[in-house]
């Protein structure tokens, strides 16, 4: 068997593989006769393209290739035939005259149609040759529908099974890869520590966020105003402070009188502003300050203050879902001008918060119409409303004292208990994010996901990637052209891009051409008949192509 003219795995785009062919035709066309370079013309790109059709049938289907040339060559001779068991038996084969095999469609009366069109090229689908066709079409419809693909291919070609190789080829397209690529989150990570632990005092773990700013009238003029947004991250009640400004002076203020009313937290988390990084920064340095030269008292005053990764709003879900009931129970109880001044801005406020503090944490029993449901006032102020059964007794002796603090106790106690049997079982459920993704390595290139356009997302590559205390990626540190960020998994979408070896997709290159089948006619000629003298190839056939971006 000849062997081929040119080798197709080492091409990934079909006009270069052309114009490849073409320019040895040319060559060879040189050595044997005198001839006159210049630009390729049409009728030496469509012998460059009957050679390769030649090419991959011949290499495809040997056995029924030499069978149609015998019975082309010998007219007066009878006829061979085709065997049942062929993949072109049913095609109703025959070889046109420049040795190219076509199908005998049932449209070759139609006046107004094309020869190419009556009478398709039949190709293999599993080969490189028709990938990289398919690819060119693809690319020449701008990557869009594959129903218009489909259409364009089939008035020239025959190919089975076309749909499916046009969506491989799709699927396995860089640039198509480039504008679809969407992040793939890991799996919903359990609750934290301090979302679970009872029997704490309110506010130790505590959320932080800012919602405005609100417009307040002062005089003539109008100011803004911000709020601060205090969450307990066990008990989900909420405090809110009325902010001056976006300083960090404000945020510090904010945070004094929140730990005025409410005591100091032990753990503080909140995204990534600029002025909760200057506040914890500020409350850092103060905080070592009291402790080297205050009393003892003050030793363990100290707050762990917990960043959020930027652009991760779903890491702080709660208090950004106290922000939305915050601002709806803001706008049911106004009844205020349009731009309030600050005395009614603040009452509006703390009403707000009472609100809030008084929702149900589970679904009202059924079982006893007279208990209520648990809400955050009860471990704030031992009610849902704040409204305690009153005592009997008023005189101020010790066995009163004692009963008072009993009763306290119990009653947190109580809370306590109905916490863990309603309200941790409403936890427990995952309502996203539901299987485990496939984890980004270090050197991957990823797309930043932003609220922009697409078109202007940056791209990186990953330095290092932050995993929780499930062993699931998290986030990851990116570095890009304007330096390095730290974004979580669901605003990174993975590009797989092909390596220097691949030289294509996997599609068109990693199946490789279709193994030739051993033909039994000695004295057929192949359709190397063309081909050049040993040793001559083109220059461009010994570059190795890169793929489109």
């Amino acid at each position: 068997m000849p062997q081929p003219l040119i080798d197709l795995s080492r091409f990934s785009n079909w006009n270069r593989l052309l114009r490849t062919t073409a320019y040895l035709l040319r060559a060879v066309k040189l050595f044997r006769t005198r001839g006159k370079s210049g630009p390729l013309t049409s009728e030496e790109l469509l012998q460059a393209e009957n050679l390769l059709w030649r090419q991959v049938q011949y290499e495809t289907f040997p056995d029924e290739y030499c069978v149609l040339e015998f019975n082309k060559a010998n007219p007066e001779k009878k006829q061979k035939r085709i065997e049942k068991s062929s993949p072109l038996f049913e095609q109703s084969p025959f070889m046109d005259d420049v040795g190219v095999i076509r199908m005998n469609s049932r449209i070759s009366a139609a006046p107004t149609v094309s020869f190419r069109m009556k009478y398709p090229i039949i190709l293999p689908r599993e080969h490189t040759l028709t990938a990289l066709l398919v690819e060119s079409y693809h690319r020449r419809f701008k990557h869009q529908n594959g129903e218009t693909v489909f259409n364009e291919i089939r008035q020239q070609f025959r190919i089975p099974k076309l749909r499916p190789l046009i969506q491989r080829v799709a699927r396995s397209c860089q640039s198509c890869r480039l504008r679809k690529s969407t992040p793939r989150p890991p799996i919903m990570a359990p609750l934290p520590k301090v979302r679970l632990t009872p029997h704490i005092r309110a506010f130790s773990h505590t959320g932080v966020d800012y919602f405005g700013p609100i417009l307040v009238k002062q005089g003539r003029s109008l100011m803004k105003r911000w709020v601060a947004l205090f969450t307990c991250l066990t008990k989900r009640a909420v405090h809110l402070e009325i902010v001056y400004s976006l300083s960090t002076q404000s945020c510090v203020m904010a945070i004094r009188r929140f730990v005025a009313r409410r005591g100091f937290p032990s753990d503080l988390y909140s995204d990534n502003g600029t002025c909760f990084r200057g506040a914890s920064n500020l409350l850092t340095e103060q905080m070592e300050a009291i402790h080297e030269h205050c009393a003892v008292t003050f030793t363990n005053a100290r707050t762990s203050w917990h960043f959020n990764p930027p652009s991760a709003p779903h890491m702080g879900g709660c208090w950004e879902r106290m922000v939305r009931s915050v601002k709806a129970a803001m706008g049911a109880i106004s009844e205020h001008p349009r731009h309030p001044s600050d005395e009614v801005l603040e009452t509006v406020v703390l009403e707000a918060e009472a609100i809030v503090n008084s929702r149900p944490l589970t679904y009202v029993p059924l079982d006893n119409e007279n208990q209520e449901a648990l809400t955050p006032n009860h471990f704030l102020l031992y009610g849902s409303s704040g409204m305690v059964q009153p005592r009997t007794s008023l005189v101020a002796d010790g066995a009163t004292l004692r009963d008072s603090w009993k009763l306290a106790q119990f009653l947190a106690d109580l809370f306590w208990k109905r916490w863990v049997r309603e309200y941790l079982p409403t936890l427990t459920r995952r309502t996203k994010w539901f299987e485990p993704a496939k984890p980004m390595e270090p050197g991957d290139l990823v797309v930043i996901v932003e609220e922009n356009k697409r078109n202007g997302w940056l791209r990186g590559r990953v330095v290092e990637v932050i995993r929780g205390k499930d062993g699931q990626a998290r986030s990851a540190v990116i570095r890009t052209a304007d330096g390095i960020l730290k974004r979580p998994m669901v605003k990174l979408a993975l590009l797989e891009v092909r390596d220097d070896q691949e030289q294509g997709t996997p599609e068109l290159h990693g199946r490789g051409n279709v193994k030739n089948r051993q033909s039994s006619n000695t004295d057929c000629r192949g359709v190397n008949s063309e081909r050049s003298p040993a040793g001559t190839r083109h220059r461009d056939s010994r570059q190795k192509s890169t793929p489109e971006q």
